[in-house]
């Protein structure tokens, strides 16, 4: 068989429906997220890793190295925008696939609400690790998809979502909330059975705990052949003291709120909903859930009383499995980088209208393609929106800091006795109260992975920034020698950076101070720094 025909086989076996969403998650998310592919925007922990070789085992992320290694762990937007988003276009086409989809246009807005969800913004601020992330995604989509298919597909599955934990725990939530959408999915097929149903579920289920443990098992392996031990990052180290089974009632009472919150609260912690999102929410819950009614009476499924009681079931723990890393995580609320499984949501709405599309009576019939295609371009520009709002809010942040680093410089170059190659001694972050952003729209997307004012919140990010963002090879002394110059009385005795003094030569090196004392690195940034 010829090079050509393998092709025309292989691509026989792609629907069309999976191509309308892999070609609208790939144009419309390389479309919303090109500023971001364009630019090279750092954040605080991009800062440091221009090139990185992403050995992040210390962190639970035994798989980043090697999913990195794919944009030879360097910060390359371009290359690295091109792998994310034919990652997420994969993950849209197996989704839509997953979740039966029957329409073309609905499977086209299920593919760029994946590929344009504000949650993406915040991974390609964090560029260095964003086509590891975004593989990811595809990698939990592509588990589930597997482990609803044969046996040998039940433990590739299983392989798959070790490997997307390993690379970020968070995605275990697109796992998580992809299965319990099936299995809705499944109670409203009227060639379902209950039994059927019931041994779907049981699959996933020992699909997705078998995962998990085969991810930690591994992790352990890691752990103790590279002799590390966990960080204090969201409460990771304090995982091997075990689960704090007491606190589960509240735990689960804040992932039900943070999940609400997320949708209908403005101005809520580690999310970005504006007054437009709650109206594009509220319409979604009333289109969503009409066309769900519908489907039971229409099909007449409300006969048979398991199939209404397990697609309520499958929707009360919708908020748990999208929000499953607080869960995962107890010891720290999610970001909305940890997020991206709330697409999950908006993922139902399309399914509930492609399953009531065709059996409502005319005149309603005639309504819901409108009003569904209203509300699909509602979201899709409020998320254009928010991740370009990201964007310039954290260029911006980084044009400040370029601007107010290279002003310091020049202090220091001027100061009297000054010679190059002098050791110099920068105490203190910049202060954010001179460098501000006046930009009211700024606020939604306020986030500490989001900088407003800079991009060096620490001490030791100055150095970073100095010497792989402005090629100054200037290194930083060592923590014994910050703390004595801190403690000093003539350093005690200077004013603050930019008066006159606070720019000068002690001890035969130069000190800056920013601040009125240093800050001692945290055990976590250490242990950071020394990882392997």
């Amino acid at each position: 068989m010829t090079i050509d025909a393998q092709g025309r086989r292989l691509l026989r076996h792609i629907t069309p429906i999976q191509r309308a969403a892999f070609l609208s998650a790939f144009l419309t998310g390389y479309l919303t997220h090109l500023y971001a592919f364009t630019n090279l925007i750092p954040n605080s922990d991009g800062l440091s890793r221009v090139y990185d070789t992403q050995q992040m085992t210390i962190s639970g992320r035994w798989f980043l190295h090697y999913a990195s290694s794919l944009n030879d762990f360097t910060q390359m937007p371009a290359v690295i925008g091109l792998l994310s988003i034919l990652f997420l276009s994969l993950a849209a086409a197996l989704t839509v696939d997953l979740l039966v989809f029957r329409s073309r246009t609905l499977a086209m807005i299920a593919g760029a609400v994946m590929a344009a969800f504000p949650c993406l913004g915040y991974t390609f601020l964090y560029m260095f690790t964003a086509s590891a992330y975004c593989l990811a995604i595809f990698l939990a989509v592509l588990s589930v998809w597997l482990a609803k298919r044969s046996q040998v597909g039940w433990l590739l599955g299983v392989i798959a979502m070790a490997l997307a934990m390993g690379t970020y725990q968070a995605y275990a939530a697109v796992a998580i909330s992809l299965s319990l959408l099936v299995v809705l999915r499944q109670t409203l097929d009227r060639r379902a059975t209950f039994s059927g149903t019931l041994h779907l579920g049981l699959r996933l289920v020992t699909f997705l705990v078998a995962g998990a443990v085969l991810y930690y098992v591994v992790l352990l392996i890691f752990l103790r052949v590279k002799n590390l031990e966990l960080l204090s990052y969201l409460g990771m180290d304090q995982a091997s003291s075990g689960y704090p089974f007491s606190r589960l009632p509240s735990l689960l009472l804040d992932t039900y709120k943070q999940a609400i919150a997320f949708f209908f609260l403005p101005g809520s912690a580690n999310g970005f909903a504006s007054l437009f999102l709650v109206v594009v929410d509220l319409a979604a819950l009333l289109l969503g859930g009409f066309c769900l009614v519908a489907c039971l009476i229409r099909r007449q499924l409300f006969r048979q009383l398991w199939r209404p009681i397990g697609a309520v079931a499958m929707l009360l723990l919708l908020p748990l499995g999208i929000n499953f890393m607080q869960m995962l995580s107890p010891y720290s609320q999610p970001t909305p980088l940890m997020k991206y499984a709330f697409v999950a949501v908006y993922l139902a709405v399309l399914m509930f209208i492609g399953m009531a599309d065709g059996i409502l009576h005319l005149p309603l019939r005639k309504c819901l393609a409108p009003t569904a295609a209203l509300w699909a371009a509602a979201l899709l520009l409020f998320c254009v929106n928010t991740n370009n709002l990201l964007y310039t809010a954290s260029d911006q942040a980084h044009r400040a800091t370029e601007s107010y680093v290279t002003r310091l410089l020049g202090r220091v170059e001027s100061c009297s006795g000054y010679q190059e190659g002098m050791e110099v001694a920068i105490v203190g972050a910049l202060p954010t109260d001179q460098i501000y952003s006046q930009i009211p729209s700024y606020v939604q997307v306020d986030h500490y992975s989001v900088p407003l004012n800079s991009v060096l919140p620490l001490n030791k990010h100055i150095y970073y920034y100095l010497n792989h963002w402005l090629n100054v090879p200037m290194e930083e002394p060592s923590e014994e020698t910050m703390l004595a110059i801190s403690a000093s009385p003539e350093f005690q005795a200077m004013p603050l950076y930019p008066s006159d003094g606070s720019v000068t030569i002690l001890d035969g090196r130069v000190v800056v101070k920013l601040q009125e004392e240093y800050t001692p690195k945290s055990d976590y940034e250490i242990a950071y720094e020394n990882r392997r």
